[in-house]
């Protein structure tokens, strides 16, 4: 750390619920500095995804601690040859998990609070459970995407102050269950079947894999919105908007709690709806092996073709299989 560097004159005080990049923007703006010119200052080469050096320069620079921030910021590493990301305490298989270039943000939140929530940068939770209302990830104003270069936490680059418009979308009760539960195991409360106010009953094998397992499994499930659907690379990775995304949800939901039909024929009428290979990679690729099993038996309930190629994989890998059809066959009990 270069010995001209000084920490803020004006200090911040940091909220445990917020993200790291929210509370740098934060005390950028307090100090009368854009955030880019903060981490030009800092020698950080990237907030996308930061390594140890740029944490605890902007760390020393912020008055928190690394350990405080590095849990708050995004970071990858190269695992087995593939990258993998962290964020939150919790390990991550897929960029598309995560926002990275696109946050979101809850208005009212900010109007309320004055803080970004952390988990408005995960990409599969799309609404405020605190507010029940869909994020956004656009200037109502200007229309322009959000970007963490904007002035203020609350202020588009146009200059605006980021409100809802009156458009509003209307919540299902499986989105806003999702979005409390994907939340609350965020935080680490794992039993998040308690979470207040009371939720609607989810498929049992979500709150037996990780948050990224989750995501993937009820992304796989409900990406496709017709029979036949097909997805391009580029496609899966985009994030859509918090909008779609909640259509995705609910059909991921619905699809999953579908799963206790037992007949040949339902699995065949349903695998046509079923984003394959994100069930394939999850099974090649989950950050742990509750992942990576509960996607191996999903294809297996299913009878997906590519079953065998991934089995072949994985015993190459030297892993046992073990059974989780139950999750499934019992998913909607």
């Amino acid at each position: 750390m270069s010995v001209d560097l000084q920490p803020l004159p004006v200090a911040v005080e940091p909220s445990d619920e917020e993200s790291g990049l929210g509370f740098l923007l934060r005390c950028s703006h307090a100090n009368g500095i854009a955030l880019q010119f903060l981490a030009n200052h800092a020698g950080v080469r990237s907030l996308r995804w930061m390594v140890p050096r740029d944490i605890d320069t902007l760390a020393y620079l912020a008055g928190v601690s690394p350990n405080w921030l590095g849990q708050r910021v995004k970071t990858r590493r190269q695992v087995n040859g593939r990258r993998q990301y962290s964020y939150l305490g919790w390990e991550w298989g897929s960029i598309a998990s995560l926002r990275v270039k696109q946050p979101q943000v809850c208005p009212e939140c900010l109007a309320e609070y004055a803080i970004c929530r952390a988990e408005w940068d995960v990409a599969m939770i799309s609404a405020c459970p605190v507010h029940r209302a869909l994020l956004i990830d656009r200037c109502p104003h200007c229309g322009m995407r959000l970007t963490w270069s904007r002035p203020a936490i609350d202020v588009c680059c146009c200059g605006r102050y980021l409100r809802r418009s009156g458009r509003e979308h209307h919540l299902s009760r499986d989105e806003m269950s999702w979005c409390q539960t994907l939340s609350a195991r965020l935080k680490g409360k794992h039993l998040a079947r308690a979470v207040e106010p009371p939720t609607i009953q989810l498929p049992e094998w979500i709150f037996h894999v990780s948050p990224d397992g989750a995501s993937r499994l009820v992304h796989a499930l409900g990406a496709l919105s017709k029979p036949g659907q097909c997805l391009s690379s580029a496609k899966v990775v985009e994030i859509p908007s918090p909008s779609e995304l909640a259509e995705v949800v609910e059909r991921g939901l619905a699809r999953g709690r579908m799963l206790q039909e037992q007949s040949i024929e339902f699995r065949r009428s349903i695998r046509v709806l079923i984003y394959e290979p994100g069930l394939q990679r999850l099974a090649r690729q989950g950050v742990v092996f509750e992942d990576q099993q509960a996607a191996v038996q999903l294809m297996k309930f299913l009878d997906c073709e590519s079953l065998d190629l991934v089995e072949r994989e994985r015993r190459r890998g030297g892993r046992p299989t073990k059974g989780q059809l139950e999750l499934f066959q019992d998913a909607g009990a």
